[in-house]
């Protein structure tokens, strides 16, 4: 059977720190295998606060219990709190990661930024910053990353632009139903998507139990045979949600790997669009029909 396709958003310095060992422990004892998609530069969480002001975040961080999710030292950093890196500032997790069997790729730099001011983020710093992401990885890890994940599944051009020219395998920067190449903008991209297809936790607590997460995900999965994309986080799964993941994997019915073994061929292009997932309060890229 065609594996499900796991990979794990680590967004945070306490993800990584504290959730990617509880995840590595679910993993290991449900033998699966998984891409952690890792931010290296650093942690500004805090800047989150701002957007508080936005009522519908607002009601998503109350939805989803966030400061106890992240902590409250998470919740100040970048702001009262110095921010600490996340992969820059603990290599030996990601070495761990490695040297269990799992694949590891790129997750931005300034995840809290890139994440709300990519739109009008100035060109030149988004390079200088995607450069100190590829090194900070390659320094770590003894190579150039393989694949990139956007911040919160969100293109500009010019971050388009560097994904495509960083010599990358793949890449996964959008929801959507299945492998293509991208057409952004006009633009038609050369490093095949590979978009996550299922309903991640934090866009359904509030309006379903977990348990019923873990049920609805399996039901989508199972309508979804030839290739399924799984998302879960480090700060979730990997700490007060840990028994989600357990579940979800311990009864999904098919191999779980990571995104990189999959070999996709003959693949149609497809548009990126922008549009609205069910559960998120912002725009997110979305694999279009043609």
């Amino acid at each position: 059977m065609t594996p499900l396709r796991l990979r794990v958003d680590v967004c945070t310095y306490r993800g990584l720190r504290d959730g990617v060992p509880g995840v590595l422990d679910v993993l290991r004892k449900a033998k699966a295998r998984a891409t952690f998609y890792v931010t290296f530069g650093p942690d500004a969480s805090g800047l989150a606060l701002l957007k508080l002001l936005n009522p519908k975040f607002a009601l998503k961080m109350l939805r989803t219990k966030a400061a106890s999710t992240y902590g409250w030292a998470t919740a100040f950093y970048g702001t009262l709190l110095p921010s600490p890196r996340v992969g820059a500032g603990l290599p030996d997790v990601l070495r761990r990661v490695r040297d269990e069997g799992h694949e590891i790729g790129a997750h931005g730099w300034d995840h809290r930024r890139w994440q709300d001011r990519l739109p009008s983020y100035d060109p030149a710093r988004l390079k200088d910053e995607f450069s100190q992401m590829v090194d900070a990885y390659r320094s770590i890890l003894g190579s150039n990353p393989a694949s990139f994940a956007a911040p919160a599944w969100l293109l500009t051009r010019d971050l388009f632009d560097l994904v495509q020219g960083a010599g990358l395998r793949f890449a996964s920067d959008t929801r959507g139903t299945s492998p293509f190449l991208p057409v952004f903008e006009g633009r038609e991209g050369t490093v095949p998507q590979y978009p996550v297809t299922l309903a991640t936790l934090d866009e359904c607590l509030g309006r379903m139990a977990p348990e019923e997460f873990v049920d609805e995900s399996l039901r989508e999965a199972a309508k979804q045979p030839g290739y399924a994309c799984f998302t879960a986080h480090a700060e979730s799964e990997g700490l007060g949600y840990r028994a989600v993941l357990e579940s979800f994997l311990a009864r999904l019915d098919r191999p779980v790997a990571p995104l990189g073994e999959l070999e996709a061929r003959d693949l149609p292009r497809r548009e990126i669009r922008l549009g609205r997932v069910p559960g998120r309060p912002y725009d997110v890229c979305i694999q279009g029909e043609k």
